[in-house]
């Protein structure tokens, strides 16, 4: 028995010869027998005999005609007729057919050209129905108890009235928008059922209402924009609640103050990325400037490649990215320009430090930033001067009145705006999701230009009140941002889910790369619903942005809690993959909120080398501390070489120490590069530190970059009663002699000895470097590289112990990219040799057989070609465990064989 929706319609239809039988009488009028009969004359009942009878011949071709143009309809739409009787037809439709079956029976509800009391009126239910014969083409009786009541609910149905199964699948699942309930009696039974809204059927009819919505001025905060007072080189604080309209406040301040530039700054991703709201801000300023006429300014020369440096995620000094804001914002026209910071508590410290040194340059631009009620101002914002400062409350009644009916475009009478403003607490944010709200969930219908109740019970909420303290302390906005959030399809709420996981403003690939595998559609696909509905907004060209940070908030906290790890790891490979240099800080973050604490330490510890590379010494600090403290809380590698359990990552293979053990040669090697635009990077630290005096970290009052980065990542790894040393400094050579004694630094006997040549430094380095290796030291080994790299000794050494320690933390990608370019590098046929060999070890780790093994045949002729008998014994050793692990047993007996010949051959 197939399961089909049945639409029964039930007509009027009128005798065409009610003389021409005696079966059917007219019901008397109630005091008809007790009244005297009116006598006519013989022409005047002949008259309405006549009328009468040309009335019923009417009806009833009016009524054939309607049915039969209702069946060709409905055979066009695919339904079958199952059943018919003198004043009832019926059709059935496939279950799936269900807007067919309601758009059938709502155009003949609707039908303008039949009066309202002659409409058809219909009822539909859905269920099992049993096949009984044919009875023409597009004909099919059937019966079933759908039929039975379809049937009775068009019966009791008022003219022109689709009533609906309660039972009806659609109906359950909230697809169908209804009107309300409709009882009646057919027989014996009593029978109910819902009205369905034949203007409005469906519900992603009533989504699309949504998008009407308008965005209108703003209402009610004209005497807090004329009490904010912002003198140049001044700070204003604007304290608002999410919700309350204080990112608003500061948009409408751009445009209030007239200035001749202005510069908005949010949090972006995790807000741990150095400079990375600066970073934005100016990515989206610079474009709109150019769209605008071309107010973009002209920067100078010198500080035009730091810009570039910002834009592409490698940062700047702060006092660079200070003068790159005193430039952006210096006065024009006569104008002073103006900073807006929103949410500053959750902007990153860096870009809040380069916002303080500008405002204490004198150049002249105002700046105003938003906070929470009770939130603290950041630390570094704390010196500048506050000209004035106010808090955004609830609207007034009046205010949110006409706050609902802008909203509806002035479709919403004032007794209706007045209910619907007093059902939620008197914040913009509030009064607008509950509107959607509304309108989603069909307590609203918005018709033409009329905007009411479906039933009257709705909006009927208690009057305005005083708000508790907890109630004030909750998103005022997120109980209707959780009721909208039922009707969301799962694949929007999946994406929408991934844009709050990456901070809720993010580009279109990385929202992409993140549900990747999901299920879920792109941006592109659904960016005309999301953007409809008010989920979102496009900032610029190619990137979606939550419309509130409280939507981001319901969004995470709505996620299971069994899933969040899942969400955040894989956000940590998405930020890796698609963030800059800096901006691995995030993806640290997100690897360590995934418990991933492996990779989140080889993440930080990135991040930090390309903050110190780009003068960010308390940036790199923190970094290095965090990946410490991710380190130190997962426990040491074991001496086999296991991996931590609780890293995603796969256990990597034990490495020959011959692949690291480079032989030391009583030689210098060339000195290291010097990293591109360092020499500017210099002269900005030195007008730096003559401008703040002792606001660098100790030791870079010289002006020597180099040094201030040793000593940030010294003095991030020391303990907390040891302070970071200057290696140039040698004037105590007593205390550093009597200091070389401690075991507890390795470093104290190397490179901060004044009797050790730096041969002898570069040596001792190496040798500490391979007992770290052995012991599975990972902590150690990074800082006795970190050194070799900082004195410029052994690249090659360098950058191959470098991917150990990647390797061993679990970050193969990174690994895989350093031993390549230790395998690609022009040298000597024995360092080539140990470089491509380790590449090989590297490529195994990763699961690639076939290119570990190209690899290590190209090490093996490599170390035969310089006749390092070592060399190849290690090469034949990783082939023979090689061609064991892939199941080739007689190869690896082979290898095996050719590695003990190697060991016995004679030195050459």
């Amino acid at each position: 028995m197939p399961e089909r929706i049945v639409v029964s319609f039930r007509g009027t239809a009128a005798l065409s010869q009610p003389d021409s039988t005696d079966a059917i009488t007219t019901r008397p009028r109630r005091g008809a027998y007790a009244a005297a009969p009116r006598r006519r004359g013989a022409a005047c009942d002949a008259s309405r005999a006549a009328c009468d009878a040309s009335r019923a011949v009417r009806g009833d071709e009016s009524y054939l005609a309607r049915a039969l143009a209702l069946k060709k309809r409905a055979e066009a739409l695919g339904a079958t007729l199952c059943a018919w009787s003198a004043q009832t037809f019926s059709f059935e439709f496939a279950p799936d057919d269900i807007e067919e079956a309601v758009l059938l029976s709502a155009l003949a509800a609707e039908d303008a050209t039949v009066p309202s009391d002659a409409r058809f009126a219909a009822g539909i239910a859905q269920g099992d129905m049993t096949y009984v014969g044919e009875a023409g083409r597009f004909s099919a009786l059937s019966w079933g108890q759908p039929l039975l009541v379809a049937v009775m609910l068009a019966r009791i149905a008022l003219p022109g009235d689709v009533l609906l199964d309660p039972a009806l699948p659609a109906v359950l699942s909230g697809e169908l928008m209804t009107l309300g309930i409709h009882r009646g009696i057919d027989g014996s039974r009593r029978v109910r059922g819902l009205r369905l809204d034949a203007q409005q059927p469906l519900r992603r009819q009533v989504l699309e209402s949504v998008a009407r919505l308008c965005t209108p001025a703003l209402i009610g905060r004209d005497s807090e924009l004329a009490e904010l007072s912002v003198p140049p080189g001044s700070l204003a604080i604007v304290r608002a609640e999410t919700g309350a309209g204080g990112s608003r406040l500061l948009r409408e301040l751009l445009r209030h103050l007239a200035p001749s530039r202005g510069l908005f700054v949010s949090p972006i991703g995790a807000s741990r990325e150095p400079l990375g709201a600066l970073r934005r801000a100016f990515a989206r300023a610079v474009p709109r400037a150019d769209r605008r006429g071309g107010r973009a300014p002209s920067l100078p020369d010198r500080l035009r490649p730091a810009l570039a440096r910002l834009l592409a995620g490698e940062g700047v000094e702060p006092w660079t990215a200070a003068k790159l804001l005193a430039s952006w914002l210096a006065p024009s026209d006569g104008r002073f320009d103006l900073l807006a910071v929103d949410d500053a508590g959750e902007v990153d410290a860096a870009s809040l430090d380069a916002i303080a040194i500008a405002m204490g340059m004198d150049a002249g631009f105002r700046a105003v930033v938003r906070l929470g009620r009770s939130e603290p101002l950041p630390a570094p914002l704390t010196a500048i001067t506050t000209a004035s400062a106010l808090t955004l409350g609830p609207l007034s009644a009046a205010s949110a009145q006409e706050l609902v009916r802008r909203l509806l475009d002035g479709c919403m009478d004032e007794a209706g705006a007045r209910r619907w403003a007093a059902r939620a607490p008197a914040f913009p944010l509030a009064l607008r999701e509950l509107i959607c709200e509304g309108l989603e969930g069909g307590a609203l219908r918005w018709i033409g230009r009329s905007v009411g109740t479906r039933r009257r019970s709705a909006g009927r909420g208690a009057p305005a009140r005083t708000m508790t303290g907890a109630e004030l302390a909750a998103p005022p906005a997120a109980g209707p941002i959780v009721g909208r959030l039922r009707f969301l399809s799962v694949g929007h709420r999946t994406v929408l889910t991934a844009l709050a996981t990456l901070g809720g403003d993010a580009s279109d690939a990385a929202i992409d790369a993140l549900c990747a595998g999901t299920g879920a559609p792109t941006v592109a696909a659904i960016e005309a619903a999301l953007l409809g509905a008010g989920w979102a907004f496009r900032p610029e060209p190619g990137w979606l942005k939550l419309t509130s940070r409280t939507l981001r908030d319901v969004l995470l906290a709505s996620v299971p809690p069994g899933e969040r790890a899942a969400w955040h790891l894989a956000a940590a490979r998405v930020v890796e993959d698609h963030a800059g240099a800096l901006g691995l800080a995030d993806a640290a973050w997100h690897a360590a909120q995934a418990g991933d604490r492996r990779a989140a330490a080889d993440l930080a510890a990135r991040a930090a080398r390309a903050a110190s590379d780009a003068l960010l010494e308390p940036s790199a600090a923190e970094l290095l501390a965090f990946a410490d403290e991710q380190e130190t809380s997962r426990g040491p590698l074991s001496n086999d070489g296991e991996a931590d359990s609780s890293s995603s990552q796969p256990p990597t293979y034990r490495t020959p120490i011959e692949v690291v053990g480079d032989a030391i040669e009583p030689q210098r090697a060339p000195p290291a590069r010097e990293h591109p635009g360092s020499g500017a990077a210099r002269e900005e630290a030195e007008s730096s530190a003559r401008f703040r005096g002792a606001a660098l970290p100790e030791g870079a009052g010289d002006g020597a970059p180099g040094a201030t980065r040793s000593n940030g990542l010294r003095a991030a790894g020391a303990g907390a009663d040891e302070a970071p040393e200057d290696l140039a400094d040698l004037t105590l050579p007593e205390e550093r002699t009597a200091a070389l004694g401690a075991p507890g630094d390795p470093l104290a006997k190397t490179s901060e000895s004044p009797v050790l040549s730096m041969n002898d430094v570069a040596a001792r380095l190496a040798e500490l470097a391979r007992q770290a290796l052995v012991q599975g030291d990972l902590r150690t080994l990074e800082r006795l590289v970190g050194e070799l790299h900082r004195i410029g000794e052994h690249p090659a050494l360098v950058e191959r112990m470098g991917g150990l320690i990647s390797l061993g933390r679990g970050a193969k990608e990174d690994a895989l990219r350093r031993f390549r370019r230790a395998a690609e590098a022009d040298a000597p046929p024995m360092q080539r040799a140990r470089s491509l060999l380790a590449h090989g070890v590297a490529l195994a780790a990763a699961g690639r057989a076939e290119g570990a093994l190209l690899e290590a045949l190209s090490a093996l002729a490599r170390a035969r070609e310089a006749e390092d008998r070592r060399g190849e014994q290690a090469c034949a050793q990783f082939l023979a465990r090689l061609a064991a692990a892939t199941g080739h047993h007689e190869a690896a007996r082979t290898w095996a064989q050719v590695a003990r010949l190697a060991a016995a051959a004679p030195p050459p």
